[in-house]
């Protein structure tokens, strides 16, 4: 390596002439300081050997690396962002799905600011010319549970600004405590060389360790054990079959008499012959004595070899540490109850409490590593996060919520604009043509629980005596019941938009629909009073 080079990436400033890559091609081979535990370890006898952990933890890292990276801009208060959102999610957006409604009928209304566009959010999503961002955001997933620690480094170019991200490999990277900063920097050895970077340019992922305040914890370290028991039991049922379905081992029978100290010599001998899964059926040979021997077989072949029952506790153990359902990873445990109906909700619940908060936690972690407010390198953006509104394991079934929203409004539990809500779309439309049921009655929130009119008799030639019975009849008819009067001479009305001009008149920066809900009306009928009282 040059010392040009060496000296940049000691600075971790990156001429603009030289790739980012170059730099970080320097890390690709070499090992430094071992300060994540069991990396190598559990990178090789786990992730690269086992078939369940390698299986999970791949479904965890393309899950994980789905959605894309959103950004963000607030147009107004946290506040009223989260008042706005807590009343839409009452009037009807109660599936997971309605998230990404919620998201644009905030933008729609003012409240926030896509941006799709910014420099941060396209960095995020294409980290390097080499790596996307699935493959950056898988690499962090994987170097946390086999590590317990990831690290982002950004790669700078030689005016100072952040212009690529590169994984730094954990096992490498060592962290430089400080006593009023608590980290001053990160070093990262390669072979015999170190490089450092300042604390500011390394994001540092971590799980938590409740003996380390700057090393997370692997998370495959609970099943450690577990891990042993499938590799030997993969082994021994290796060498059961490569000897013919024979036993574990054999006896030997010596004739002749033995001291305590030759005794023990052999005990030595069988230990080290037979120790561990790869002697299970070696054989113990003694020369110069008369001997008999014995092989030993299993009684029920393969059922003694790899127990149901055994294997079962591993399959379950590895599936509870990695929080994902058997099913899902196609385990014996899980095909007990492999229906569709049962795979779509072991889907729903990996989400739920296993990637939802994984990708909640990691933007976090973007956000305070990337928006720090002491280090304003990026700005006009609040926050990015992960986009999972499209995820299709966290959305409703669409049948099943259209069904759901047709009988709530046919049923008058919901309005119609609660049920367009609901199923995405504009709840106040101000266009188009609706088909609507003979056998549903239009009726505006104002007249619910009003009389209906009496409906006018029709007239009809009468004879003497049916004019006499209809007479006797309209004599003892209850006077007709009158609704409510006209909106220009109903007092409750102009009562209602008095208040409704009162509250805007005192909270200007108040929008119509705010100035509705606290009088507990919808938007559209306050749009109704101002254009009745208003002329």
């Amino acid at each position: 390596m040059g010392a040009g080079l060496l000296e940049r990436l000691v600075s971790n400033r990156i001429s603009t002439s030289t790739p980012a890559s170059r730099a970080v091609s320097a890390f690709s081979s070499g090992f430094g300081a071992n300060t994540s535990g069991n990396f190598q370890g559990l990178a090789n006898n786990a992730y690269m050997r086992n078939a369940t952990v390698n299986a999970g933890l791949e479904l965890l890292a393309t899950s994980a690396a789905e959605p894309k990276i959103v950004g963000m801009r607030r147009k107004r208060a946290k506040g009223q962002i989260r008042a706005q959102t807590a009343l839409w999610r009452a009037q009807g957006v109660q599936n997971k799905a309605g998230a990404m409604v919620l998201d644009a009928m905030l933008a729609k209304a003012g409240y926030t600011e896509d941006l799709p566009d910014h420099p941060l959010v396209k960095l995020l999503n294409n980290p390097n010319p080499f790596i996307s961002g699935d493959e950056m955001w898988g690499s962090v997933v994987v170097d946390r549970w086999l590590a317990g620690n990831a690290f982002i480094l950004k790669a700078r170019t030689d005016l100072g600004n952040a212009s690529e991200l590169w994984r730094l490999r954990p096992d490498r990277v060592e962290i430089i405590p400080d006593r009023t900063e608590f980290i001053a920097g990160y070093r990262y050895k390669v072979g015999n060389e170190t490089f450092t970077f300042p604390r500011r340019d390394v994001m540092h992922f971590k799980t938590r360790n409740p003996l380390d305040p700057y090393y997370g914890m692997p998370l495959l370290m609970p099943i450690l054990d577990w891990l042993d028991i499938d590799n030997d039991m993969r082994v021994f049922l290796k060498t059961f079959f490569r000897n013919g379905g024979s036993g574990p081992g054999s006896i030997l029978t010596l004739k002749t008499g033995l001291s305590a100290e030759e005794k023990e010599e052999i005990r030595e001998r069988k230990r080290r012959v037979f120790g561990g899964p790869g002697g299970a059926h070696e054989m113990l040979i003694l020369d110069n004595t008369e001997t008999t021997y014995t092989q030993l077989g299993l009684d029920r072949g393969l059922r003694d070899a790899l127990p149901k029952e055994v294997w079962a506790m591993v399959s379950a153990a590895i599936s509870m540490c990695l929080n994902i359902p058997g099913s899902i990873l196609g385990q014996l445990i899980g095909y007990e109850s492999s229906s569709y109906a049962n795979k779509r909700a072991d889907w729903q619940v990996l989400w739920d409490v296993n990637l939802t908060p994984l990708m909640g936690g990691l933007g976090n972690t973007i956000n305070k590593a990337m928006l720090d407010p002491e280090d304003p390198e990026f700005g006009g953006i609040d926050e990015v996060s992960f986009d999972i509104s499209s995820i299709r394991a966290l959305q409703e079934d669409e049948d099943a919520l259209q069904e759901r929203a047709r009988k709530n409004v046919g049923a008058g539990i919901w309005s119609f604009e609660e049920g367009r809500l609901a199923t995405g779309m504009d709840p106040a439309p101000t266009e188009g043509t609706f088909f609507i049921p003979s056998n549903l009655v239009p009726t505006p929130i104002e007249r619910l629980g009003a009389e209906a009119e009496a409906e006018q008799p029709v007239s009809q030639p009468l004879d003497s005596s049916m004019a006499i019975a209809a007479a006797f009849q309209e004599a003892f008819r209850d006077p007709p019941k009158v609704g409510r009067p006209p909106l220009l001479s109903d007092p409750g009305a102009r009562a209602t938009y008095d208040k409704a001009m009162a509250l805007r008149a005192k909270n200007p920066s108040w929008s119509w629909l705010q100035v509705a809900d606290a009088l507990h009306i919808s938007e559209r009928q306050l749009r109704r009073y101002r254009g009745e009282f208003e002329g």
